[in-house]
Parts: structure tokens; sequence; C-alpha cells
């Protein structure tokens, strides 16, 4: 019998290294307060969102290679599952450790565009979006990514600016 190893779980590292224990612990305790959820589980789901952040900021100035283009012309490079954009919507609200975790992540401010394109509605996007989760070298709990992208919005959102697009 033989047993294969997928290498990049096992090498794969820590993504509350991503921040200061801190930021990790706010963010951790902040979720797991709103959401009402255990603190392991909050820890996991950051954890994942901060695996997140990072395959979204290494995407930035990228060529194409995750990339799905907006109607805007702006190309989107990763999308959340719902477990995961459930984590953004919370720490969010807590701007101090979001502000913190974007500029250690990101080296600025990531600010949330709720967008639903035709890759998320037939499912292509979560196949760009695995990838470059699995590009970044941290561990992906594969639990939190087995859904498809969603939305937090409804098709054709009102933009800033006003008006529908």
């Amino acid at each position: 019998m033989t047993v294969t190893v997928d290498r990049r779980d096992t090498a794969a590292k820590d993504p509350a290294t991503l921040v200061t224990v801190e930021v990790f612990g706010k963010l951790v305790d902040y979720f797991a307060k709103r959401q009402e959820v255990t603190q392991r589980y909050a820890e996991r789901a950051v954890k994942q969102w901060l695996v997140f952040l990072k395959a979204y900021a290494d995407s930035i100035g990228k060529d194409d290679k995750y990339g799905m283009l907006m109607p805007t012309g702006e190309v989107y490079r990763v999308v959340p599952t719902a477990p995961v954009d459930a984590v953004w919507h919370a720490v969010l609200q807590n701007s101090e450790p979001y502000s913190a975790a974007c500029d250690q992540i990101a080296g600025h401010f990531v600010h949330h565009r709720p967008i639903l394109t035709e890759a998320m509605l037939d499912g292509t996007a979560i196949t760009y979006t695995l990838a470059a989760l699995h590009d970044t070298g941290y561990l992906v709990d594969m639990e939190f990514w087995a859904g498809e992208a969603e939305s937090c919005c409804p098709p054709n959102p009102p933009q800033p600016g006003g008006g529908v697009t």
C-alpha cells in the first residue's frame, strides 16, 4: 500500500503568523463574540480570512493568472466563500485590528467591494481562488473553501457615485 501526502498541506505555514499575535488575538476575539462561535472555530475562520487576504495581496500587480474581468474593467482575483465572507464582514467592523491586518499583509487598507461575476455564477471563480490560496504557502483549511464563491449582495448592487450598473 502506498500513502501519498500532499506536500502543500504538510509544509504549509500557519496563517496566524501573517499578522502580529496582538492583531490575530483581537480579530479572533471580536469574531468569536460577534458571531457567537467557539474560540477554536473563530481561530480557524480568521486564519482562512488571513490566507484569503494574502492571496489577494499577492495577486495585485501580477499577470491575470488568477484574474476575472469585472464589468468595470478591473480584474478581481480572489473571492470568498460564505464562511470566509462572514469573517470579513465581522472584522471590518473592528476597524483598528482590521486595518492593521490589511497593512501587515497587503501594505494598504483593503476595501470590501461586493460583486457578483459570471465566474462566481458558473463556479470558475472558486477554481482561481483555490489556486491563489494554495500558492500563498499558508495552510488552506478546505472546510472553509468547499462551497461556491458567493456574493454578499444581489446582482447589480448600487455603486458608489449613484445608480445601478
